[in-house]
């Protein structure tokens, strides 16, 4: 689902399918793409509910030729939503980055500048 609604967020995200492995709290691991990625955060679809307000531990790959970096995260919001021919259920999440390394910021800035020039 891409939100092409107006963006209001203190950091505005682009439209980006990067790689993520998310590992929750209680042992679990997702692996999907970003739909979208800002300095504040990433929504991703997932095939299962994450409780809302969860820490979870982000590893992303921004692009093939570097290597991943990671980030502690927070889930801040989440919408259920079920495909109408197949009835897939997926979860619309928004996780916010917590802790992110100075270094890991600078990257992510310069991933989104590159991105919307391009």
């Amino acid at each position: 689902m891409t939100w092409s609604g107006l963006d209001q967020r203190n950091f505005p995200r682009i439209v980006a399918q990067c790689d993520v492995t998310i590992h929750d709290r209680i042992g679990g691991t997702l692996k999907t793409k970003t739909q979208n990625l800002g300095l504040g955060g990433v929504c991703v679809i997932l095939t299962r509910e994450l409780e809302k307000l969860s820490q979870v531990h982000l590893r992303i790959t921004l692009e093939e030729t570097q290597p991943p970096f990671e980030s502690d995260g927070r889930v801040v919001w989440m919408v259920r939503s079920k495909e109408p021919l197949s009835k897939k259920v997926s979860y619309d999440t928004g996780i916010e980055f917590l802790n992110l390394n100075p270094q890991d910021h600078a990257r992510i800035s310069n991933f989104i500048k590159s991105s919307q020039t391009a």
